[in-house]
């Protein structure tokens, strides 16, 4: 990434509700892959993207985004799975294992 300052947005996103945990997506229009960088500390998951246009491509704005997003503590830190496609930077944040719905076995008398 580079030392150069440039404007700085937070993109949109937006969070679903899975069986397994939770999905956010994050929209990143121009960012290439090899621009982002995505970091957990402390239960903060920090997103940030660089988006470059060379000097000849008018109207186009250089643009750095960054996010960060405070984990529940029901979300296991471990597990986290990131894909990017299409501008889009998908992330899959699983539940802890022991909270888990499961089902009880009872025993007979």
């Amino acid at each position: 990434m580079s030392d150069t300052t440039f404007p700085t947005e937070r993109p949109s996103f937006r969070t679903r509700t899975t069986d397994s945990g939770l999905e956010l997506a994050v929209t990143l229009p121009g960012v290439p892959k090899d621009q982002l960088t995505v970091n957990l500390e402390n239960r903060l998951l920090s997103i940030k993207g660089e988006r470059r246009f060379r000097k000849e491509q008018n109207g186009a704005e250089n643009r750095d985004y960054q996010l960060a997003v405070k984990l529940h503590d029901d979300l296991d830190p471990n597990k986290i799975e990131a894909s990017h496609q299409n501008g889009v930077l998908k992330i899959k944040l699983f539940k802890r294992k022991e909270l888990a719905p499961r089902q009880i076995d009872i025993l007979a008398n």
